[in-house]
């Protein structure tokens, strides 16, 4: 996709991920160098859609009385964890552009004979992305097509990278994001504990000057800012940047950096809190959401190259 200064590339095969976004020289999405590359960790290049999002403990939970089951894929600790939408081919829908934008939209159906997973319901999964001179456009919808209430929790493994600019350090980038309080994670499980941290370094870096990533480990989880849906990956030096803006129903992110030496910085937002569906906290709380029989929900997020004042 071509418009403006911007180009971008979808990878329909794998969850209609898109692998690549770039402004120019700027190319700020981690991109894979081959399609085998990408097979191996889908989950750490461009945006992979995550359903269910993050982990859930045990692979289990119970929701109307059902049992919900899913495939153990972290053995290390005995968990399910982001779902397998993002290695999962998508059909393209539609396809359109014109002189100033370019628009793909993408779906995959689950059905009762051929389901997602375990997972007891038939719905549909839509993504569009619309490329203009403002940015990329994603929009995400999830459908219930099935005849019982469904548990429903999205996400993206966003995954930009740590030096979006040629010839630059990872030392000159930070990143700022809209984070209200710290969600503390038992850190062998990385499970909540069910408390919240509401003052730290973390916090003040994060939403003040913005943190330096690169030489510590990173994986952390927040709430979302109630008035600001954003993070901002720039360059010190340049003033270069990269906003990322989401929809108010992504109410957490999830900061993780694979240790702080591996090239990216992922700012994951998520509609529910990890493992919300067995979180003792209530709904508003965690974000566990329901659709009902014929229910839909729609996401909206962009990203877009900016110029912001050196500090």
């Amino acid at each position: 996709m071509e418009a403006g200064p911007y180009t971008a590339f979808i990878c329909a095969a794998r969850g209609a991920n898109c692998i690549s976004f770039a402004e120019h020289e700027a190319n700020f999405l981690r991109t894979p160098n081959s399609f085998s590359e990408l097979g191996e960790n889908p989950n750490l290049y461009g945006m992979p859609l995550l359903f269910p999002p993050n982990r859930i403990c045990n692979g289990m939970f119970f929701f109307g009385g059902n049992l919900y089951r899913f495939p153990i894929n972290e053995p290390a600790r005995g968990h399910h964890i982001h779902g397998f939408l993002s290695s999962t081919p998508f059909a393209l829908d539609s396809m359109e552009c014109d002189t100033q934008k370019a628009s793909l939209s993408f779906c995959y159906e689950a059905t009762i004979k051929e389901p997602y997973l375990s997972f007891p319901h038939a719905f549909k999964i839509s993504l569009r992305y619309l490329l203009d001179q403002s940015g990329l456009h994603q929009l995400v919808q999830l459908e219930n097509r099935s005849n019982r209430s469904m548990p429903a929790g999205l996400g993206f493994h966003t995954t930009f990278n740590a030096c979006f600019l040629p010839h630059t350090e990872p030392s000159d980038y930070k990143i700022k994001v809209s984070v209200g309080e710290e969600i503390e994670l038992d850190r062998t499980t990385i499970i909540p504990t069910g408390n919240y941290l509401p003052d730290s370094p973390l916090l003040h870096e994060l939403g003040k000057k913005g943190l330096q990533f690169s030489d510590k480990a990173i994986s952390n989880h927040f709430t979302c800012d109630k008035n600001l849906h954003e993070s901002l990956l720039f360059h010190v030096p340049s003033g270069r940047a990269l906003r990322y803006t989401t929809e108010s129903q992504y109410t957490f992110w999830m900061l993780f950096n694979g240790g702080g030496n591996q090239g990216f910085i992922c700012v994951e937002p998520q509609t529910w809190m990890v493992d919300a569906p067995n979180s003792p906290l209530a709904p508003d709380q965690t974000g566990f959401m329901v659709l009902e029989p014929g229910q839909s929900i729609q996401l909206e997020s962009k990203l877009q190259g900016v110029t912001i004042p050196l500090i």
